[in-house]
């Protein structure tokens, strides 16, 4: 058997780079050869983080003081926005608040003492915990992680409100259809619903907004019309369509870098549309699709749009950015109808004695690109194992700079047609705000005559 070998620390004749011993630290280890010389153990000079030069002292100080806050800010957070280990952490909190809510004049009355005692407690665990949990000094890449996890769940926990980016006008029409539903809330409140069944609602629903089941079931229930219809009832707000703002923005972003001096010329967008549909036993193709899935109607990303007979173009509000260098910009369209895309975006190959691309009175089976169940598997043609299609439609509207007393509407589409021959137009994509620059000569052939040329096809 093999005796144990202690490695005493050094006494004398000490290198300057290695760490000083500790007096009290005396380390065992077995060794096969009982009396084979002893090899001192390798002593690693620790590794310093690059951030540690470059990071005044100050500052490096007062991160590594913060370091145990944000270990806290950290963990409330993440039970705030369900990205903890431990979910039942989570559901306790909803519980604890659910009692406290409901019986909050029993818990005061019988055991309020023992409340303010169970706080005290309860800041003493948790300053334990942190301590064992930051344990030595914290190293600054540690104190940059935890930062930045702040951040993104910070993020995380305000994106329902950063994400809506109300003007100035939604906010003036959300504060007056409040006011105006100001006695309708105090009839309710007063006679139908208590104040505690409002607090308790309204605290669950905050408590588990970000939870897995909670988006399923919002996600759910705002595929029902009446949902929608009653949110705009309550809010004034349009939650339909919130991108045609943003389409104007990014519009005028981009042809404010494209083209700073216009000089009052009209830019040209496409505007596409995908439609949606799914094929049901004894029924056939409609545009009733499963709940979990895509919309009827959505753009090239999947993002729920509304409808060729529905769709709107954005207007113009104060606070569009570079108003400054471009006025009083008015969109219209340049095509009378929306048209189908009759190759599909490439996918459809048409034969060589088809003139025109596009249509705009296809028939109803035309254009479609067949999927299976989980629009997986393309294919022009109709199969018994494709359930889904889906077909493209496009239409080019301009954004037009015109004065205050300029009288055009957006049906003028004669006048602007001879003005627009052998000008560059751009192509605009909606989620990712990219304008691509394409030349093309403007064709002068009335759209009769293509829809001619397609039924002699």
């Amino acid at each position: 058997m093999s005796k144990p070998v202690f490695d005493l620390p050094d006494v004398g004749g000490a290198d300057p780079d290695r760490p000083p011993a500790d007096d009290g630290a005396m380390r065992a280890r077995f060794s096969d050869g009982g009396g084979a010389p002893v090899k001192p153990a390798l002593k690693v000079r620790p590794q310093t983080s690059p951030l540690l030069s470059s990071t005044p002292p100050t500052v490096a100080r007062a991160l590594t003081k913060a370091y145990p806050y944000l270990v806290i800010v950290n963990h409330f957070l993440a039970v705030a926005t369900w990205t903890n280990d431990d979910p039942w952490v989570n559901v306790t909190a909803v519980l604890a608040y659910t009692l406290a809510v409901l019986y909050f004049e029993q818990i005061v009355v019988w055991s309020g003492h023992l409340v303010l005692v169970a706080v005290i407690a309860g800041y003493a665990a948790l300053n334990s915990s942190i301590a064992a949990a930051v344990g030595t000094e914290p190293t600054l890449d540690e104190v940059v992680q935890q930062l930045t996890s702040a951040c993104i769940k910070s993020d995380m926990l305000l994106a329902p409100m950063t994400s809506l980016r109300l003007t100035v006008s939604d906010i003036k029409r959300l504060v007056f259809t409040t006011v105006f539903l100001t006695p309708l809330y105090l009839v309710v409140a007063a006679l139908f619903i208590k104040p505690r069944i409002i607090l308790l609602v309204t605290g669950v629903y905050i408590l588990t907004y970000h939870s897995a089941t909670m988006r399923v079931f919002r996600r759910l229930l705002w595929r029902f019309k009446a949902t929608r219809v009653v949110v705009f009832w309550m809010t004034g707000l349009d939650f339909n369509s919130p991108r045609n703002r943003q389409l104007l923005h990014a519009a005028m972003a981009k042809v404010h870098r494209y083209t700073p001096d216009a000089g009052g010329k009209p830019v040209r967008f496409t505007y596409v549309i995908y439609e949606n549909q799914r094929k049901w036993l004894g029924i056939g193709w409609t545009h009733n699709l499963l709940t979990y899935e895509r919309a009827p109607w959505t753009d090239e990303f999947l993002n729920e749009s509304a409808s060729t007979d529905d769709f709107k173009l954005p207007e113009p509000t104060d606070d569009t950015p570079y108003t400054s260098a471009i006025a009083h910009a008015k969109w219209r369209w340049v095509d009378k109808t929306w048209r189908l895309d009759l190759t599909n975006d490439g996918a459809i190959q048409l034969p060589a004695a088809k003139r025109s691309k596009t249509t705009a009175n296809p028939a109803p089976d035309e254009g479609f690109v067949y999927t299976d169940n989980t629009w997986k598997s393309p294919a022009t043609t109709d199969t018994f194992s494709k359930y889904t299609r889906r077909r493209r439609w496009i239409r080019t509207a301009e954004l037009c700079f015109e004065p205050d007393n300029s009288a055009a509407t957006t049906s003028a589409v004669d006048s602007s047609a001879t003005e627009v021959k052998s000008r560059k137009s751009l192509r605009f994509v909606e989620e990712t705000e990219t304008v691509e620059v394409v030349e093309e000569d403007v064709d002068e052939v009335d759209d009769t005559v293509d829809e001619t040329v397609d039924e002699k096809a």
